[in-house]
């Protein structure tokens, strides 16, 4: 299946034009242009950034000019992610997680290094302050006794310095029990179930570890969690590989199953290379991912829902319009504990040197955290500082560029181009949209 052709686009470091609409590289300010100044300004692009400049300045607009990036400054580390159990019931062969265990012998966390870790979270943020504790695997429901002592634990001793706690909780769904659903509402956790595809597709991606079939399993699961779902945040994440491309069959099987938010991520690198995607696949998965971004944007402007999710974060990105350093808050404010009581930069550094971050027996490395972010600043990665979508994805997912590069650009540069062009449309025809977000 050949790649989607979208709209001719001019870009360079500087901007990006994309349909009447003007992208600022550095700030990631966004503009309406006039149509008659659309190609000048797309022709100077082409040809170089002082004529862009140039041209720009002629409309009243003066790109911003780039500038190192300043040393990070540390915040507190207010989101969390415990990973209570390096196990998993499932033998998904691309799983970042080597089966579950990182590579190393199926472990769970004990109530010792959780409560440490609760302890130093709760200890480091001011009163009155807001904290995220989110349970991580393998398949943290193996560790469903853990998870309820650490909610009850953190909820007491948070409430002492009027500290707000979230919870989240990323699961592959074939362990859940009406009394964890009745939990998780109560408690108003944010829950992940991660699937990818329907029956044929999701049995042949996540077998369990004695080789059957995981979806008939988690759709009797999720029962109990979908008659909760007003009180719960639930949603569906798929991992998607070259045996999954066919997104909208994807999104519409996994959408039947009650799920109201399906959200896709492809498969950058594998401890195996098992599952990975490559080359133009990735043409192939920006036409599949344009395909059910109009089916959004179709069922959107008819005041209907749609499931696929991708659409709608990028759209509520670009209207936010913060232009990122980094393509997440992976150190900066967010960290990961392993079932050692090992921190790390995040739920896919554990087990990797790359990303050590302290322990609970010294603490949290804090040089470690500026060495880190500094690091892999946007601004001094290559090829982004050449790139005009640097700041709205900030680099990638650190973990991925550190150990496959950056083979996705392209899909990202086009996927970011698309959901451009749909910020223009849906500003123009339905703008209280995002009022919402």
């Amino acid at each position: 299946m050949a790649a989607k052709s979208l709209s001719p686009t001019s870009s360079s470091a500087l901007a990006h034009v994309s349909g009447n609409l003007l992208l600022m590289a550095e700030n990631a300010a966004i503009y309406e242009i006039e149509s008659e100044d659309v190609s000048a300004i797309a022709e100077a692009l082409e040809y170089s950034d002082t004529a862009a400049r140039e041209v720009l300045g002629q409309i009243g607009l003066d790109a911003p000019v780039a500038v190192p990036p300043p040393t990070p400054e540390l915040n507190s580390v207010k989101a969390l992610a415990l990973t209570v159990s390096q196990t998993c019931n499932l033998a998904c062969s691309y799983c970042y997680a080597s089966g579950g265990n990182f590579g190393g012998s199926d472990t769970r966390m004990s109530w010792d290094v959780a409560k440490r870790a609760v302890d130093r979270l709760i200890a480091d943020t001011i009163p009155g302050g807001a904290i995220k504790i989110a349970f991580m695997g393998g398949e943290p429901m193996v560790a469903r006794e853990l998870i309820e002592q650490v909610v009850a634990y953190a909820n007491q001793v948070a409430a002492t310095r009027a500290i707000s706690v979230g919870y989240s909780l990323t699961t592959n769904g074939t362990l859940i029990t009406p009394h964890d659903a009745e939990f998780f509402a109560r408690h108003q956790f944010a829950i992940t179930v991660s699937l990818d595809g329907g029956r044929v597709v999701n049995d042949v991606l996540r077998p369990t570890r004695g080789g059957g079939g995981s979806f008939d399993r988690v759709a009797k699961r999720m029962q109990p969690l979908f008659e909760l779902k007003d009180r719960l945040s639930l949603s569906a994440r798929v991992t998607v590989t070259p045996e999954n491309l066919d997104l909208r069959s994807v999104v519409a099987d996994i959408a039947a199953l009650g799920f109201s938010s399906v959200g896709v991520s492809p498969m950058i690198t594998s401890p195996t290379g098992s599952g990975a995607l490559s080359g133009n696949q990735f043409d192939t998965l920006l036409e599949a991912m344009t395909e059910c971004g109009d089916e959004w944007m179709a069922a959107t402007l008819a005041g209907e829902h749609h499931a696929f999710a991708n659409l709608a974060t990028v759209l509520g990105e670009l209207h936010r319009g913060k232009p990122r350093s980094h393509g997440c808050g992976a150190v900066r404010d967010y960290l990961a504990v392993d079932a050692s009581g090992e921190y790390s930069a995040c739920h896919r550094f554990v087990r990797d040197p790359q990303g050590r971050m302290g322990n609970l027996d010294s603490g949290i490395d804090h040089v470690a955290r500026v060495d880190f972010l500094s690091a892999r600043s946007v601004e001094k990665q290559t090829p982004c500082s050449s790139c005009w979508a640097r700041r709205l994805c900030g680099g990638g997912c650190h973990q991925e560029v550190l150990h496959a590069g950056r083979p996705a650009c392209h899909f990202v540069r086009g996927w970011l181009d698309y959901g451009l062009r749909s910020y223009g449309q849906l500003l123009s025809r339905q703008p209280q949209w995002f009022q919402t977000q």
